[in-house]
């Protein structure tokens, strides 16, 4: 593979040349510009109230769109131009100045407050980054790691290249030693991760909240000295200038998704692509021409035959919108290109032309475009900018600014985030490879056994709540219930026998109205106190069990009904054994007790009595001397 490398053009007036024709002056004079004491500004930030902030030497400048210095703010301490301010809050900025990270609030009401020391490791700070979201400050220091502090400039944690867990190594595989990280970082607003390189070139992904590593992806093989731009798109967009060569990474799980080879790039941070909120991301090239990458990899050079004597050697800018691009084209005189050995080397003379465009990467459309040169006067700006160096990177900032061309309406930076971060919607993992209906009879069996064992769990929770349990073995309990089960299936057989042998006297009905009063109260047993569900209360169901007496005229009659729709109806005539008789049927009920004495003796043997009700002899007043008993039975066995 080819790789390019741009040699800058050594003009010592290209600077002066912008700073003429801006100014409206018409030709350039070496006497002018060798008298001129002009300072260097910085990398620039503008920001959503449409102002340009930068610093140069020791004082830090908000300019107006137009170029006007709005205030300024002196330092102590002199900054570093290879780094631009970053927004931090409300009214706030942190900027790099010698090895230290200073925090300038804006003045109020004309107070200006003298900017405050943040950090100072004593050491080589590579870069940093803020989350204002997570109000967190993170800072590469060189040969130490990467650092994390809160607003209050409290220390979060530390995070290294290297690390073990359980005795493997995450990250410097091949020089554990001498492995740091070699990199600024870079957040993903929207997935909250922190991306950062280290030397060895391993590109890291770590969580804003802590030192979790998410994933780590090498790249040696292909070349160590990259760049890393989050998308806010679910994608993240490593570029390898030398290679010319743009990786798209899922941001989630660091795999790479597609590979595109571009024109030469310029070995520096211009080679850094923008996205915009339709998710395009766009990067100049020294061929002239602007590549944009569409989240899926689909590829659009704009134009589409660029000038073979054209450059663009600074990255592109976004608009205010979000959905447009400015890109500076500089056409050169002379301008030669050598291929020596792997590398391609593109050298010129002399500037002609600087073209500042407007362009809608997804339609390809340039809404708006304006050449400048040094004799026709150009963008009007103040003259305030007439101490400071104007390159293509510092008048396109300013064009950028003032929304020059622009016919979209401005959005913040939330609004801007929020777009983009739209378009990284987590896909559906399919974590299951295997057959999918096997699958879903799978999770039908769960499903099952988790309902099983919901029920066992509230089953067990019901049954040892219950009396008998109380204070006493479960063997008894069993043995108690194996024991009434056993008298049940005796007193049937019994019953059974007597409807086959006797007949309709009294002494058969009194045996078979007993044993029936029996197995009642053995299956009540059954299925209350020694059941397997929860007790009963009986006193609410005994009287829903049995019918009232009936009786009328001079004899007695009576009924009852059980549970098994069982019927009785006897016809008395008073006499004088009636109470002998009534005494002999209660002591009978009574014998029912079980062996074990249970507690609940006395309200069993209340519902053992025979309803019964007696009457005096007949109206006619005869005195009858003797009774006669008449018994007419009638009897259904339903079991």
């Amino acid at each position: 593979m080819v790789a390019f490398r741009f040699v800058y053009i050594p003009l010592p007036f290209f600077f002066f040349f912008f700073f003429v024709f801006f100014s409206g002056v018409s030709q350039l004079q070496d006497q002018t510009a060798t008298k001129k004491s002009v300072r260097i500004l910085s990398k620039i930030l503008i920001g959503d109230d449409g102002r340009v902030y930068a610093c140069s030497d020791n004082d830090f400048f908000s300019f107006e769109s137009n170029g006007s210095i709005a205030w300024s703010v002196h330092m102590n301490f002199k900054c570093n131009t290879d780094f631009a301010p970053v927004y931090s809050g409300f009214n706030q900025m942190l900027l790099l100045a010698e090895n230290r990270i200073l925090r300038v609030i804006f003045p109020r009401n004309g107070t200006e407050s003298e900017p405050e020391l943040f950090f100072d490791p004593g050491e080589t700070i590579l870069g940093f980054a803020v989350s204002v979201s997570s109000s967190s400050v993170y800072i590469t220091v060189k040969n130490h790691g990467l650092y994390a502090y809160n607003m209050f400039r409290q220390q979060l944690w530390i995070a290294e290249p290297k690390i073990e867990r359980f005795g493997y190594r995450l990250g410097c595989r091949k020089d554990f030693d001498n492995c740091t990280f070699n990199s600024r970082p870079v957040i993903d607003s929207c997935e909250g991760s922190i991306y950062i390189s280290n030397n060895e070139g391993e590109l890291y992904s770590l969580s804003l909240r802590g030192t979790y590593y998410q994933w780590i992806q090498d790249f040696s093989l292909v070349d160590r000295f990259f760049t890393v731009t989050p998308g806010n798109n679910g994608l993240v967009y490593v570029v390898f200038p030398i290679k010319s060569l743009v990786f798209a990474l899922d941001s989630f799980s660091g795999d790479i998704l597609w590979q595109k080879t571009i024109g030469p790039l310029a070995e520096t941070s211009a080679s850094d692509p923008v996205i915009d909120s339709n998710s395009w991301a766009s990067i100049g090239s020294l061929d002239g021409t602007l590549y944009s990458f569409s989240r899926t990899g689909d590829l659009y050079k704009i134009p589409k035959n660029a000038e073979t004597d054209s450059v663009i050697q600074i990255e592109p800018l976004l608009d205010c919108s979000g959905y447009a691009v400015y890109v500076s084209q500089t056409k050169f005189e002379g301008m030669i290109d050598r291929v020596i050995e792997d590398y391609t080397y593109v050298s010129a003379k002399k500037p002609e032309t600087a073209v500042f465009s407007l362009v809608v990467p997804e339609t390809r459309s340039i809404y708006w475009s304006q050449s400048y040169s040094d004799q026709i006067p150009g963008l009007l700006l103040d003259e305030d900018l007439q101490h400071f160096v104007l390159d293509e990177r510092i008048a396109l900032a300013f064009v950028a600014a003032s929304s020059s061309g622009n016919p979209f309406r401005c959005r913040s930076k939330h609004e801007k985030l929020s777009s983009s971060c739209s378009f990284a919607e987590p896909e559906h993992l399919d974590i299951y490879i295997g057959n999918e209906r096997a699958i879903i009879w799978f999770l039908l069996f769960e499903f099952v056994i988790m309902v099983l064992f919901a029920a066992l769990v509230r089953f067990c929770f019901i049954f040892w709540k219950k009396k008998k349990l109380q204070d006493r073995p479960f063997s008894t309990f069993l043995d108690k219930r194996r024991l009434l089960h056993r008298k049940s299936r005796e007193i049937d057989k019994t019953i059974t026998r007597l409807q086959n042998e006797s007949t309709a006297n009294e002494s058969a009905v009194d045996k078979i109205s007993d044993l029936i009063q029996k197995r009642e109260n053995v299956k009540r047993k059954l299925s209350s106190t020694y059941s397997l569900g929860r007790d009963i209360d009986e006193s609410k169901s005994k009287l829903k069990d049995y019918v009232l007496p009936l009786y009328g005229g001079s004899s007695r009659s009576f009924s009852y009904r059980n549970r098994e729709n069982e019927s009785i109806t006897i016809f008395q005539t008073p006499s004088d054994e009636s109470s002998s008789e009534e005494s002999y049927r209660d002591e009978h009920y009574d014998d029912v007790a079980d062996d074990e004495h249970d507690e609940d003796d006395l309200d069993r043997k209340q519902k053992g009595k025979l309803l019964a009700h007696s009457e005096g002899s007949s109206n006619d007043g005869d005195g009858i001397a003797s009774s006669r008993r008449s018994i007419y039975l009638k009897h259904i066995f339903d079991d």
